[in-house]
């Protein structure tokens, strides 16, 4: 992922600010990766974070290879997080993207998330 967005809007400041290495206990968060004829075709990795008393799931990542898109892999990862979401008494998933990845964006409104928040900035 990182690779692929590498000279995207917003790329440097999002992999500086949401730096994901691995996952530990179960209340930190899951991943999920994909294979297709055990090779790995996708991954999807959601953090866990309280807010007041809501519990809230964030998609962080979220990749699927050229040649496994549109095919639904992507679909399944993010119906796994929703649905482990839901058992991890979550109130709401969120998800990040960057400006301009239509892919992504795409995903995520096709599986019901839809943008709630849109941060701008400029650097001082």
């Amino acid at each position: 992922m990182r690779n692929n967005n590498a000279g995207a809007r917003g790329a440097e400041a999002f992999f500086a600010e949401q730096p994901i290495g691995f996952l530990v206990g179960a209340d930190a968060g899951f991943s999920l990766v994909a294979e297709v004829d055990s090779v790995i075709v996708g991954y999807i990795t959601v953090l866990l974070t309280q807010v007041l008393t809501d519990r809230i799931a964030t998609v962080a990542r979220v990749y699927v290879t050229a040649r496994a898109r549109r095919v639904g892999v992507g679909d399944a990862l993010i119906t796994f997080a929703k649905n482990t979401a839901r058992e991890q008494k979550c109130s709401r998933i969120d998800a990040l993207a960057l400006p301009g990845d239509r892919d992504t964006k795409n995903l995520y409104e096709r599986n019901g998330i839809t943008a709630r928040l849109i941060v701008a900035t400029t650097k001082l």
